[in-house]
């Protein structure tokens, strides 16, 4: 059940005699407002405070008079005054404190009657039956927003007379970010629990692909790296070999292995502990990445082999992904082949993009609840992802890495009609065409000279017109998808460049942006070229922030891996669940 929130400000509640001891007898208090409470109001009359340590002035009276005289003040408030009142329900003032409390016609000394307000909830009968509840029950809710938090012991207040409505003072208010108006859910606190303390951990960081095995060893929580390596490899021949390699390397003292894996379809939306089912699931989907999937998968039975008693987590490129909307994932083909065979975008790269992202939070100061960031991955791979509160919402790699942009020496998107025309014109088998739009298309295909931006930018200053066109439709095609992502999100408010050329090279950002000031994205020239490392390089009056930001992908593997396998032995803090949605 959701409820309306109001903050309540210092204020008094006044018997008749005392009113008239403050504010002249017989005098008829004016209303200010009336509150969400049928019946009472915030009066313009207001009395000063003075405690043994100081005074507060204008503390609003509430109406209409009550058979008791009670000021309900914040913690805050009571250091200011000097006083120690204890958190009550109103009405139960029996060993309260007083306070002198000061009006236009005369001054009152209340023996007693201040309190620090017990948070509550005013509820009709018809609602507390709803949540089961009586008067003077007990429940927690949970608030929304920057600083999520759940409040526990909050007071039901039934009566007829009520309507729904959450009080809360304004210490806790600022401290929970809430302000009149909004909303807060009522929930069950099922349990607490005891944190574990955290533990280091080794954790290894496995990439096995079809050439070579990347690792890293790093030491978590405190996330540095203590050994690194690639290992070459025929792949079906010695990777057993080169994994044994590195793993009598780094010895045994190794406390979890993290994997990673290219595909993981729709089944995986976020990393997962590794067991027989998680390698069943990866296997049924291997034909969606079979230059991938595969030997990721015979890196995973390797490993488990020689590390037999640890966890192994399995991280996916395409799980940061799986957030988007069917909008952003379908194509346009018979819905059935959806159905059937799970056709639709994926989306790769999901680690650089994620750790950009939680980067950019922290460089722009802003959370990412409230950003839209175009990251823009720029290697030999290139995708480019909108990421809308902190989640993936268009992506331009699809099924495979082949389609989306330009890249290094792979088509990105391009007519499907283009493979059987050529099939057909050059005798070519449907793979053989394939691997030439993998392998030997993009800056390589158009260029014929290199898919190295270093080199072609050299030979384009020499006159090698191909070398220009190659970059120009490189360029061009980053444009057409940071253009749909500023569609999709209705604006940016950052781009990221990132990745080996989207790092390195000042000379590829100048050209992405020069066709980008109309959206209002400016360079400054000097940050973007002179210097280097994690760094804004827009200018200031850029109303679109530019940054560069070094992907860093097997930091987000880590720890992955090191915050899964404290889940294995370590509760949640809190488990709760909606009374009512």
């Amino acid at each position: 059940m959701y409820v309306p929130v109001g903050v309540s400000n210092r204020h008094i509640h006044l018997t008749e005699a005392d009113a008239d001891r403050l504010f002249g007898k017989n005098h008829v208090f004016r209303v200010r407002k009336s509150l969400r409470q049928p019946g009472q109001y915030a009066c313009e009359e207001t009395v000063t405070l003075r405690g043994p340590k100081g005074l507060i002035p204008n503390v609003r009276v509430l109406g209409p008079c009550r058979s008791y005289s009670q000021v309900e003040i914040s913690k805050t408030d009571s250091y200011v005054l000097g006083v120690c009142p204890p958190v009550r329900d109103s009405g139960d003032i029996e060993g309260t404190p007083g306070i002198e409390i000061i009006g236009p016609k005369g001054t009152l000394q209340l023996e007693r009657g201040v309190i620090l307000a017990q948070r509550h909830i005013h509820m009709h009968p018809s609602e507390a039956s709803e949540l089961g509840v009586k008067n003077g029950d007990f429940v927690s809710v949970v608030t929304k927003g920057e600083r999520e938090v759940i409040l526990e012991r909050v007071l039901c207040r039934v009566s007829e007379h009520y309507r729904l409505e959450f009080h809360i003072d304004t210490d806790e208010a600022n401290a929970s970010g809430l302000s009149s108006g909004d909303i807060v859910k009522i929930i069950q606190v099922d349990a607490i629990h005891e944190i574990q303390t955290f533990k280091p951990k080794r954790v290894l960081v496995l990439n096995c692909g079809s050439s070579s095995v990347k690792y890293k060893v790093y030491n978590m929580p405190s996330e540095t790296i203590t050994d690194s390596g690639n290992i070459q490899h025929n792949y079906g021949g010695d990777l057993h070999a080169s994994l044994a390699n590195i793993f009598d390397h780094v010895g045994s003292e190794i406390d979890v292995v993290a994997h990673r894996v290219v595909h993981g379809a729709d089944l995986f939306t976020e990393s997962t502990l590794i067991t027989d089912e998680v390698i069943n699931k990866i296997q049924s989907i291997c034909h969606m990445a079979p230059l991938h999937n595969p030997v990721n998968l015979e890196g995973i039975r390797i490993a488990r082999t020689f590390y037999a008693t640890i966890p192994h987590i399995a991280v996916f490129d395409t799980s940061f992904h799986q957030t988007m909307p069917p909008t952003s994932f379908l194509y346009p083909i018979p819905y059935e082949y959806y159905e059937k065979h799970k056709i639709r975008r994926y989306g790769f790269h999901g680690s650089s993009h994620r750790y950009v992202m939680e980067r950019a939070e922290q460089i722009l100061d802003t959370p990412r609840s409230k950003l839209r960031l175009i990251s823009c991955h720029i290697g030999n791979g290139v995708s480019v992802t909108a990421i809308r509160n902190g989640a993936s919402y268009a992506t331009s790699m699809g099924l495979t890495p082949l389609s989306g942009v330009a890249m290094g020496t792979r088509s990105g998107s391009i007519d499907p009609a283009v493979i059987p025309l050529l099939e057909g014109l050059e005798g070519l088998t449907t793979r053989q065409v394939l691997d030439i739009l993998n392998h030997a298309s993009g800056l390589l295909g158009i260029s014929g000279l290199s898919n190295d931006v270093r080199v072609l930018l050299e030979a384009e200053k020499q006159g090698h017109e191909r070398a220009k066109l190659a970059l120009d439709i490189f360029v061009m095609k980053l444009h057409d998808y940071i253009g749909l992502c500023m569609a999709r999100m209705n604006g940016a408010d950052a781009i990221i460049f990132t990745a080996g050329i989207g790092e390195n090279s000042p000379e590829i950002r100048e050209r992405i942006c020069r066709g980008l000031e109309y959206t209002g994205v400016f360079l400054d020239a000097a940050k973007n070229s002179e210097e280097s490392g994690e760094r804004v390089i827009s200018s200031k009056f850029s109303p679109i922030k530019v940054a560069v930001i070094p992907t860093n992908e097997e930091l987000i593997m880590a720890r992955d891996a090191y915050w899964i396998a404290l889940q294995n032995v370590t509760q949640e803090t809190y488990v709760y669940s909606p009374l009512h949605a």
